[in-house]
Formats: C-alpha cells, structure tokens, sequence
C-alpha cells in the first residue's frame, strides 16, 4: 500500500494527527532540515523594508492571522 493510498483513507482528524506526528518528527532535528534559500531573501528585504503597519500583541497577531486563513479557506 503505497502512503498516499494510506493517507487517502484517514479520517482529517487522523490526517492532522499524523501531520503532528511528522512536524515533532522533522522538528526535533531542524539542523536535519535546512530552509530554503529565499527564506533569508524574505527576510532580508523584511529587515531592509519594515512594515508600517502598527505592531499587534502577540494574542491579536495570531487571531489576525486565523481570521486571514479561514477567509482563503472559504474562498478556495
């Protein structure tokens, strides 16, 4: 049985169970998983070009930011 046809027959709470699983896998070794190149451009030109915006408190930041994914999740 190949993983996709494994994952295609989770439940989406057994599919966000094993992407828990994968993330504390991948996670407890970051040095094992480099980022990107273009992740120290995006950063770079953030440092270089700070935001306007005003600062948020960390609470307000992430609820800004669950807002933001569920209208994408129900606009796709």
């Amino acid at each position: 049985m190949s993983l996709e046809s494994m994952l295609a027959s989770l439940t989406p709470e057994e599919k966000l169970n094993a992407m828990d699983i994968l993330w504390r896998d991948l996670s407890a070794n970051p040095a094992r998983l480099p980022s990107p190149y273009w992740h120290g451009e995006v950063l770079a030109h953030r440092i270089a070009n700070p935001s306007s915006e005003p600062r948020l408190p960390i609470d307000n930041a992430f609820d800004d930011v669950r807002e933001r994914l569920n209208e994408r999740r129900t606009q796709g």
